[in-house]
């Protein structure tokens, strides 16, 4: 009589377990992959940011540190396309790390909301900063629900929100922000020379043609001078002269007169 399956009631529970378990698989036993970060480049080029997502995408080394720096909490500020596309060939100027560093000074390592950036005034360090250093940051002022980032070269508004989920905040912003540690102030044009007085209007005394213009004095007739040519001595020839006619003249006179009285005396 052969034994039945019966008489070992372990052997049956054990086929029972067998049977009636799922069984496993490296499928099922796998981890489920954690969600990894969002793809802000894509985000961005959806948003009117399609110059700066390429930007990004195109540097590993500044996509790199945007990953990095979103697991604690990242805010970025990506300028639109009609404000980045004419900055474009200043960019391509740039060396390729001041390129990176330009594309991390748009981001700020922490995670601000909106509401958070307009109640909050200051400087922001951003993922250009090197360290401690205080270098490669921006200053934030608001007024009323205006929120403006501010370098020393620079001017730019929030003009718009992409995403503001925890840990990832993205804005529009209308301008480009420019560091001055990569860009130098343009110095400033020179004064125009100040305009010369002007002059004053000549009067008849100072003016050099009225003296043309005055009559010349006519001068009085002078006796022609002498042969010493002294008009002094030429006087004195003349009253000489003058003196020479009147004893003549009187010489005549006596001498007509003692003609006259001639005959009288010889009568007498």
């Amino acid at each position: 009589m052969q034994p039945s399956i019966r008489q070992y009631p372990l052997v049956l529970s054990l086929l029972l377990l067998l049977f009636t378990s799922p069984l496993s698989s490296p499928a099922s036993e796998a981890p489920t992959p954690s969600a990894g970060p969002l793809n802000i480049s894509s985000l961005m080029a959806k948003k009117g940011c399609r110059t700066f997502a390429g930007l990004l995408a195109s540097s590993s080394d500044a996509a790199s540190s945007f990953s990095s720096a979103f697991i604690g909490g990242l805010t970025t500020f990506c300028p639109v396309d009609q404000a980045l596309n004419p900055f474009l060939p200043r960019f391509k100027n740039l060396t390729a790390d001041e390129k990176v560093s330009l594309l991390l000074f748009h981001a700020v390592p922490i995670y601000y909301s909106i509401q958070t950036l307009k109640t909050n005034n200051g400087v922001f360090n951003t993922l250009a900063t090197d360290g401690t250093a205080r270098n490669f940051n921006f200053t934030v002022q608001n007024d009323g629900d205006v929120v403006t980032l501010r370098t020393k070269l620079s001017t730019a508004k929030i003009v718009g929100t992409i995403i503001e989920e925890e840990p990832l905040a993205v804005y529009q912003i209308d301008a480009v922000l420019e560091p001055t540690e990569l860009f130098r102030p343009s110095e400033a044009p020179a004064p125009a020379p100040a305009p010369a007085p002007a002059a004053a209007p000549e009067t008849v005394a100072d003016s050099p043609k009225a003296w043309k213009k005055k009559p010349t004095p006519v001068a009085t007739e002078m006796p022609a001078a002498g042969p010493g040519g002294d008009p002094a001595d030429q006087r004195a020839a003349n009253h000489h002269s003058a003196a020479s006619c009147r004893w003549e003249v009187a010489a005549v006179a006596a001498a007509a007169a003692v003609a006259l009285l001639s005959p009288l005396i010889v009568i007498f």
